[in-house]
């Protein structure tokens, strides 16, 4: 007989322990599914934040190539404002066209100009990806 109350109590505690429940499971679900949505929200920030940090590295390297420019060239600069474009990044089969806008004004000093570049990704965005300011001094200033 003891034999049997032990298999009796044996048989209870099987019947007693069951799976998870429907509830459990959704509840776990859903605590997974908001920590798989955060994490691929933040993987999109984070490409986004480099792509954006490239295009701006870019976009003010093409604004000092043409501050450099404009200061090789023979010629003081005229006041005024210049558009242009130069080709940087990007592949062999596709690259890359910056679109720049000079501003040449004066300054307080008479032998100095100012020389701003803006560079926009398309030649259609309002806003500058980069702005870079600079100035060129007179070369034939007489001494």
């Amino acid at each position: 007989m003891q034999f049997c109350k032990t298999n009796n109590i044996l048989s209870d505690s099987y019947r007693k322990m069951r799976a998870f429940t429907l509830l459990e499971i959704l509840i776990a679900l859903a605590i997974f599914g908001y920590a798989a949505v955060g994490l691929i929200t933040q993987v999109a920030n984070y490409q986004l934040a480099q792509k954006n940090a490239s295009q701006k590295t870019i976009a003010h390297w093409v604004a000092m190539n043409r501050l450099a420019e404009t200061r090789l060239e023979k010629n003081w600069p005229n006041i005024g404002v210049t558009r242009g474009s130069a080709v940087m990044a990007g592949t062999v089969e596709d690259p890359k066209t910056w679109y720049w806008l000079q501003t040449v004004s004066k300054t307080t000093e008479k032998e100095l100009r100012q020389v701003e570049v803006e560079v926009r990704f398309e030649e259609k965005d309002e806003n500058a990806t980069t702005r870079f300011i600079g100035f060129i001094a007179n070369k034939a200033i007489k001494k």
